[in-house]
């Protein structure tokens, strides 16, 4: 075989898959040889999606929850890449886990379309991990709609079905508290009273999620609160607080943060080291820098490198929308338990 040849081969082998032959292998139950060759069925055409919906419901649970996953990855790392259709293909599947993966797919599309249908599912779903990760998708747009980005009658729908989720008294303890941490940031006035009722009356999980939503809030009236649950007995408590008060970005919390320290759980210590980040001001970082210098535990050491990492990139200059920026590699994503930052 001569040069050519060679290079004939090579070319190729590097050709580009057609969604015809990702989708057959797929049907097959088989991944491609590069798992890259999925972003073929990006805004797949309506033929080739109805060949896959003709195959979907005899896909064994685990493939689907795989190739789900794989697409959700590729999304992150390329938000150009559209698999919504296949998302919605597996949202009413009988499996909770594809579920589960199907509604945290819609999330990474900013298509209020899809409110509907999910406050729909969210009514409807039986199992409550389901319902718990509609809300958290649900929950970016009460960000949307916090700053008047969602028509009157999304609004008053999303509002109203989380609201709804609340108010269930045999709703899950779980879903009712991620419905309140979502609703946390509308700076409305029934949503305070919500939050403070849930604070004085709730059980553990609702206390736990006011103190998230006054995090949410960023609404200063809550800081002080907050800072009075450092010293709660509960750490899961004194962690919430910590995040939420970081979360607020005033620099009153720094101090009382840094006193969290000393706390005697890691997870607490490891809350308010994420929220001296968050507020990234000058004494924030010197707390950081002295704990890094002087701490003798590698985890604690690595987190404030990060958050340090943080302040620093907050206090960066905006580039030009021409400058070279270094790509951030996405960690890998375990199938369930691990999950992008979707706010």
């Amino acid at each position: 075989m001569n040069v050519d040849d060679d290079q004939l081969d090579e070319s190729l082998n590097t050709q580009e898959p057609s969604v015809e032959d990702v989708v057959l292998v797929i049907c097959n139950q088989e991944f491609p040889t590069n798992i890259d060759d999925l972003r073929a069925l990006s805004n797949i055409q309506d033929p080739f999606l109805q060949k896959l919906t003709l195959e979907w419901e005899d896909f064994a649970p685990l493939f689907t929850q795989q190739l789900l996953a794989r697409l959700e990855q590729l999304a992150i790392e390329d938000v150009l890449l559209d698999f919504h259709k296949l998302f919605l293909l597996a949202i009413n599947n009988t499996d909770t886990a594809v579920r589960i993966l199907a509604a945290r797919g819609l999330g990474l599309e900013d298509q209020p379309d899809y409110i509907k249908l999910l406050c729909w599912q969210l009514e409807n779903d039986p199992v409550s991990s389901v319902r718990a990760e509609i809300i958290d998708v649900l929950g970016q747009w009460v960000i949307s709609m916090e700053f008047g980005l969602l028509s009157e009658e999304d609004a008053e729908e999303l509002q109203a079905t989380l609201t709804g989720r609340i108010d269930d008294y045999e709703e899950d303890e779980e879903v009712r508290g991620r419905a309140l941490e979502a609703l946390g940031a509308l700076s409305d006035e029934d949503i305070g009273e919500l939050i403070g009722e849930s604070y004085e009356l709730g059980s553990h999980r609702l206390r736990v999620a006011a103190i998230r939503a006054m995090g949410r809030s960023a609404s200063e009236t809550w800081l002080q609160i907050l800072i009075f649950n450092f010293d709660d007995e509960d750490s899961e408590i004194r962690a919430a607080a910590a995040t939420a008060a970081g979360s607020l970005l005033m620099d009153d919390a720094v101090t009382p943060l840094a006193m969290l320290l000393d706390d005697s759980e890691v997870d607490v210590q490891i809350a308010a080291i994420h929220a001296l980040g968050e507020i990234a001001n000058d004494e924030s970082e010197k707390i950081l820098l002295r704990l890094k210098n002087e701490t003798l535990n590698p985890e604690i050491s690595k987190v404030a490198e990060e958050a340090i990492a943080q302040v620093h990139l907050m206090d960066a200059p905006v580039l030009d929308q021409g400058a070279p920026t270094n790509d951030l590699d996405d960690p890998e994503l375990d199938i369930l338990n691990k999950k992008p930052k979707n706010y």
